[in-house]
């Protein structure tokens, strides 16, 4: 059962490496530069050596360093001048068109949990566990599907 469950996961999470260029990008028609997924394995790229996924994993109450610099505040985050630590919750969190774009320090309640890589995401992993999506999901569920696969999936029926 558990080499089952393992297999599935490994599969789930395989099929998203591929796509997660399209999943990670707010507006489907600009593509994440540059690429998430280069096929070749290697993952030293990616996280905070990522221009774009930096600004992501970086904690929201520090954002504003990006919108200041962005080049700056990424050396910042890469030598830890900009400390990573489980109480600094990371921007893709919140909304915004730029992850934590919306984010409120004054009620840091206020979308938590809203960003749209984790709508996509929970998205993916729903039609990958095959179960049924909620019908007050459906919007998230057609953005999610036009982002990966292009057109116009609120037409097509699931």
């Amino acid at each position: 059962m558990d080499a089952a469950i393992s297999a599935t996961r490994s599969d789930d999470t395989s099929r998203l490496k591929s796509q997660i260029g399209h999943y990670a990008t707010f507006d489907c028609r600009s593509p994440i530069m540059p690429a998430i997924y280069d096929g070749t394995g290697s993952r030293t790229h990616l996280g905070i050596n990522h221009p774009i996924l930096a600004q992501f994993l970086c904690p929201v109450r520090e954002l504003k360093a990006f919108s200041e610099d962005a080049d700056k505040a990424q050396k910042k985050l890469q030598n830890g001048k900009i400390r990573m630590t489980a109480s600094a919750l990371p921007a893709f969190l919140w909304p915004g068109d730029l992850p934590g774009k919306d984010y409120d320090d004054n009620n840091m309640f206020e979308g938590m949990f809203e960003g749209h890589l984790l709508e996509r995401v929970c998205v993916f992993s729903a039609l990958s566990l095959d179960t049924d999506v909620p019908s007050d999901y459906a919007p998230h569920l057609y953005k999610s599907l036009e982002c990966v696969w292009g057109g116009n999936a609120g037409d097509t029926h699931l």
